[in-house]
C-alpha cells in the first residue's frame, strides 16, 4: 500500500513539473520560434523585391502583416518568454526590441536603399541568415 501512494505522489510530482514546463518554457519559446520564422519569410519576400527593377514599396496587406510581425514579436519577447531565455538571447547577440522597431520602420519605407538598410538591420538583430 505505502508503495502505491509513494507512486501516486511522485507521479503527481512529475505530472505538474512537467505540465510547468511545457505551458511555461517551451510553449512560449515555440510561440517566439514561430513568429521569429515568420518574419524570416517574409523578410525573404521583401528582398525578393528589392531584386526587382521597381522601386521598392510594400502593399498595404505587406506593411500591416509586417506591423503585425512587429507587434508579435514584441509581445512574444516581452510577456511570453521566460526570464533565463531572454538571456541567452541576449548572450547570442539577438534583440527582438530592435528587430521590432525597423519592422515598423520598413512597413512605410518607399526608398530602396533605406528599406535594404532596414533589412539587413532586422537580419542582424535576429540573427537570420
Amino acid at each position: 500500500m505505502n508503495n502505491i501512494i509513494i507512486a501516486a505522489i511522485v507521479s503527481f510530482g512529475l505530472g505538474a513539473a512537467g505540465y510547468i514546463i511545457f505551458r511555461y518554457w517551451i510553449m512560449p519559446i515555440g510561440r517566439y520560434q514561430r513568429v521569429k520564422d515568420q518574419i524570416t519569410e517574409s523578410i525573404h519576400q521583401y528582398e525578393m523585391l528589392l531584386t526587382q527593377e521597381k522601386p521598392f514599396q510594400l502593399t498595404k496587406e505587406q506593411s500591416e502583416i509586417c506591423r503585425k510581425h512587429a507587434v508579435a514579436l514584441t509581445d512574444a519577447y516581452y510577456d511570453d518568454l521566460p526570464p533565463w531565455y531572454r538571456m541567452v538571447l541576449t548572450n547570442r547577440k539577438e534583440s527582438p526590441d530592435e528587430a521590432s522597431k525597423n519592422l515598423q520602420a520598413l512597413s512605410s519605407i518607399r526608398d530602396s536603399d533605406h528599406a535594404r538598410n532596414r533589412i539587413h538591420k532586422i537580419k542582424t538583430n535576429l540573427n537570420i541568415t
